[in-house]
Order: structure tokens, then sequence, then C-alpha cells
């Protein structure tokens, strides 16, 4: 450890030399744009050029996959999404992400794999950690304690090592090298956490170092790891250390060009997530950590004392290097985590996508999430009912100073004839940080409300009737009509509603004894439309209709929930669960239409799985599929 004490050393000297950090920025970006590959002679030798073959194709030794597409510090969250629809369910202890896919390791349950149109146990047991191969052919997971490889296509495991080959001390964090032939792992000698190398082909293991969290580096003889709060390089030809910054838990990715990690700083302590590039010429924080009231045990503030809202670990980049997953820990008086996918972009994201955001924010429940595209406190924002269902951007200006986004939100009880639209002027400033919202107008609101007997339109508070029951034809054999859901469609001035209908005298739902109608009500004609007279729901939860007014959505009210997808030009229906392979879903619930796709959720083996149905396609994904 000498060569690390003596660069960590290096390191605190040159943090304390004044840096113009303006002027390296802009030479850091020259630098990129001029950096070209190096032109071989003319006159190499057959020979060389079999060689340099051999190189390039060598995933060890090939360099270029180490030069950055794009610096670190000029990548910027565009997204961030939870993969936890309730807050405090998720199970899983670790990912991995492999071609569309993500593997989720849930302790005392299994490894199971979330991708197009499934989430499923692939294999059962008590599996702690899972990590992918650089060809995405494998996996390499623990259960309970002992190592196994998962061959992807074969679908079969095979045990690599049991606790007992490394002295009986449990193995955490494998990780594969980028030739497929080698994987780091973790164990604890003599308390210390040491970092092994197991060659797969012998059957042996050797030490490499002592830390935890080893990543390898394709394209070099190198991997980066952790050791005691340092994020430290390895050179594995070398066998020297290079201490690169304070912090811990890195993961590189699959190019090799980018490590993300947690760093700590401030006091009281608040840590975030971090990336570099993998020489740590540059680097930027990507999360913004914020400090809250401190809890006791008992649910109780304590007076006079703060800590950070939230803790991190296990940063993990996606296949394509542009998204992070990371566990995002949440401290009250109790303590629950969420999966968090941050999608990353060289650009900065626009007025009208900060307004977006922020909206897909409040219809993902995410109230810290949403708070973020303010540069100011706007207070409590998402309320429970009603919730929003969907947002449209209308239009867009700028003055000398300021952005202006203009928007509608749409917002529907749950199980309740009501419906809101509500145009909002967004003024935003741009920052350092790009723009934030600084501002918010309410242009227009306009309610649809039904009752008993009748369906009202309400604009800025003024109210008129729209239509009463008794002028809807219903067949005579219907004692009573329940109003369920309601969606407004102002350009098109049309209503779209579920109504329960019944030949049963005390109006219950019962499904023998009545049925759910879909239909469509014209403002301009007045006239009715059925869409559907036989849906064998008890009621519906939702209904939402998708911007184009191409598609309509409806949830069933009952426990196991069922929702359905009506196209409107072919009135075809599609029963979502029907989308499923293997196991289908214990409920489907629907969320919101994004450009011509529904996202929603199932539930699956005691989990709340987000997905998109693509109706054109007439198929479900992840929508982080490729």
């Amino acid at each position: 450890m000498e060569d690390v004490q003596f660069d960590e050393e290096m390191e605190h000297f040159k943090r304390s030399l004044p840096i113009n950090e303006k002027l390296k920025q802009e030479l850091r970006k020259s630098f990129f744009r001029k950096r070209r590959k190096p032109l071989f002679r003319r006159s190499i030798t057959a020979a060389a050029i079999i060689l340099i073959g051999v190189l390039v194709l060598t995933p060890w030794l090939s360099q270029d996959k180490t030069i950055p597409k794009v610096a670190a510090a000029s990548l910027h969250i565009s997204n961030q999404f939870s993969l936890s629809e309730q807050l405090g369910e998720e199970n899983s202890s670790a990912l991995a992400a492999s071609e569309g896919n993500l593997y989720f390791a849930i302790p005392n349950k299994g490894l199971y794999v979330y991708g197009e149109g499934e989430f499923k146990k692939i294999v059962a047991g008590n599996i702690s950690f899972v990590r992918v191969s650089f060809d995405h052919t494998q996996l390499v997971y623990i259960s309970d304690g002992h190592l196994y490889s998962y061959d992807l296509q074969l679908k079969k495991n095979q045990r690599l090592l049991t606790d007992g080959q490394v002295t009986n001390n449990q193995i955490q964090s494998p990780t594969w090298s980028p030739d497929g032939k080698r994987i780091a792992f973790v164990k604890t000698v003599n308390d210390r956490p040491t970092i092994w190398e197991l060659n797969i082909a012998k059957g042996t293991v050797q030490q490499i170092t002592e830390g935890v969290s080893p990543s390898y580096i394709a394209g070099q003889q190198a991997m980066i790891y952790e050791n005691n709060d340092h994020i430290i390089l390895k050179d594995l030809k070398k066998g020297t250390s290079t201490v690169l910054d304070l912090g811990k838990s890195p993961s590189v990715s699959a190019d090799g060009a980018y490590v993300a990690y947690i760093k700590k700083q401030g006091n009281p302590t608040i840590e975030d997530v971090w990336i570099a590039d993998t020489d740590f010429k540059t680097k930027q924080q990507v999360t913004e950590n914020k400090l809250s009231d401190a809890w006791d045990q008992l649910g109780n503030i304590i007076e006079g004392k703060q800590q950070a809202l939230n803790t991190f670990e296990q940063p993990l980049w996606s296949d394509d290097d542009r998204s992070l997953y990371v566990y995002k820990i949440f401290h009250t008086n109790e303590v629950w985590k969420e999966v968090i996918r941050y999608d990353l972009k060289e650009e900065q994201a626009t007025p009208e996508q900060i307004v977006a955001g922020f909206i897909q924010a409040l219809i993902y429940r995410d109230e810290q999430y949403a708070h973020s595209f303010f540069n100011y406190d706007p207070g409590y924002l998402k309320g429970t009912n009603p919730r929003q269902v969907g947002f449209k951007i209308t239009n867009k200006s700028q003055d000398s100073k300021n952005s202006y986004v203009d928007a509608e939100t749409y917002l529907s009880y749950t199980g309740q004839p009501y419906y809101q639209i509500i145009k909002t002027r967004y003024k935003l400033t741009a920052g350092t940080k790009g723009y934030k919202i600084s501002g918010m107008e309410e242009k227009e609101n306009i309610e649809i409300n039904g009752s008993a007997d009748k369906v009202t339109l309400s604009v800025n508070g003024s109210e008129k009737v729209l239509f009463k029951f008794n002028d809807d034809p219903k067949q005579d054999k219907w004692e009573k009509l329940i109003l369920n859901n309601i969606a407004y469609h102002e350009s098109s001035q049309t209503l779209w509603f579920t109504v329960w209908q019944t030949n049963d005298k005390d109006g219950q739902t019962n499904v023998s004894k009545g049925q759910l109608s879909v239909m469509k009500y014209d403002m301009r004609t007045k006239q009715f439309t059925t869409l559907d007279s036989q849906l064998e729901f008890r009621g519906s939860g939702k209904l939402i209709i998708d911007n184009d007014l191409k598609y309509i959505a409806i949830e069933d009210s009952g426990y196991d929930t069922e929702s359905v997808v009506y196209n409107l030009d072919t009135k075809e229906k599609t029963l979502l669960s029907d989308q499923f392979k293997g196991e289908k879903p214990k409920s489907v619930n629907i969320r919101f239409w994004d450009q011509g796709k529904l996202t929603f959720y199932a539930r699956l083996d005691g989990r709340d799985v987000f997905f998109r149905y693509l109706p054109e396609q007439n198929k479900i994904d992840t929508g982080f599929s490729k």
C-alpha cells in the first residue's frame, strides 16, 4: 500500500493548488475536439499488420474504448425513473443490465429477469448479488455465499466457488473481466476485505489487493476499486495503485469510458452519485441530495439536528453507458429504498423538456424529483386525488430574460366521474445547471363533473350542464345507471365515459346482473355513441385517453385489476394481461399515455413492475429495451 499512500499524499497536494476551472474545461473540450487516432506509416510490414490486428481484436489490449465519447463533465441528467411503483417495496439487493433486460437478485427468493413482456424467476434460492459478462452471454451471482455462473443461452447454472474454497469467508461483489476468463470477487481475510481473482478455466484464485467493489476497465489491464473510502486504480500488469478520488462503490461503464461512484461531502455529511472519466480528467456530481430533519427510531423529529435525506448504493451503468441504475435509500423514522434509473445526455434539457419532466414526476408520484425542477420551494405538489394522468406541451416563447412554456395537465379521480384540465404557463430561468422553473401561472381550469343524474362542464368556476342521463338512449330493461369515469378531449369536444347499467333495482355492481359500457358524447352534435356495451369489468377505476385520440385505456375497479386498451379507429380491444409471456400478472394498473405509448404497472411475483404497451406494434416492453 506504499504506492497508494504516496499517491494519496500527492492527490491532497494537487488539490491545494489553485486551478482555473473555466480554462480547464475549455482546454478539455478543445482537446476532445482535436484528438484523432494516429495514422500508421505506409511502410509498415505485413508481420506488423498481423500483430496490430491481433492487438485490436484482443479486448484486454485495445485502447480505443478508453477514449470517452464525451467528457464526463459534459453529461447531464435528462430524466429519472423509479423502478418501484410503491415506495418501500423494493426487495432486491443487486441488479445487472444486459441488452434491454434487468436481472434482479432477491434474497430468499431467487434471480429474476425483467424485460419485454416478463418478470420471472430464472434461478431459485437466496440470491444476494448479480453481474453480467461483457459479451452478455453469462451472469455471475452469489447464492448462500457460493459463486455461480448462469449461461443465458443454455439457461444453465454452474457452481464456480464455494465459501469453503476461500477459507470459509463469504464471497461478495463478483464481476467479470472483459475477456470473460476471470471473475474478481471480495472476501474477508483477518477482518480486512480483499479482492481476489478467479481463473475460470483453471479453477484457481489469487489475491489482487485489499479493498472492495472491484470493476474492470475494458481495453486496459486494470480495475478500479474502493479501499478505505478512496477510489483507486489498479494496474494489473504493473501491480501499481493510484488514488483517484475520495468515494465508494465504483462502477465502470461497459466501454471503459466512465466510472460512477458515491462521494461524501459537507458537515453534516451528504453523499451523492458522481461520474468521471476513467482517467479522472473530468468529473461531476450527478445527484443533488438534500439535508432533512433527523428522526429517531420511534418516528420523532430530533430538534436541532439534520441528516441527509438519502444515501446511495451500487451505481450500475446500462449497456449503452447513457443510463445509471442506483439504489436510493430514504432515511426518516423508517429506512426504505428504491432503484432509480438516471438517463444522461450531453445536451442540457430544453425548457419544454424541463416542464415535461416535472409533470411526469408528479404522474409517477415522485415529489422529491418534482422539486428538483424548481429554483425555489414550490411546496407540496402531487396531491392524492385527483391525480395527474397525462399532459401536453402546447406552446413555448421567450423574452430577453426568461423562457416560457404553456402546458396542460390532466387529472382524474380514481373510480369517480371527475376530470380536470389545468392550463399553466411556466416561467423558466437559465442557471449554471441549466433551466429551472422560476414561476407558474394558472391560465385556465376546466372541470368535468358527473353526478347521479347529469354531467357538467366548469371553466374557471362558470358551470353549465352538458347532458342529463335521461338524454341517454339507454335500453328500457336497465333500471339504474352509475357513472364511473370521465375523460375530456377538448380539441374534439368529446367526452368518453364508463357507465354501469344494471337491471338490479338496488344498483349493485354484480356482473351477473349488469354490464359496464364504454361511451362517447359529442358536445357539438349532442350525440351518444357506444364503443362497447359488454365489457366484463365490475366497474372502472381509471379511464385515460391518448392526446391524439387514437386509443383509450380503462382499468377495472376490482381487487385483481385488469386493464384494456381500445383502438378507436378499428374498435379492437386488447387485454393487457394477454400480452405477457408465461405467468399472467395478478393485476394490471394503467398510469398514463406518452406519445402513443401506455405506461402501466403489473403485479408479478409479489412486485409491481412497470411496462409500456405499444399499440401500433401490439406488444409490451420495459421502456429501456434496445
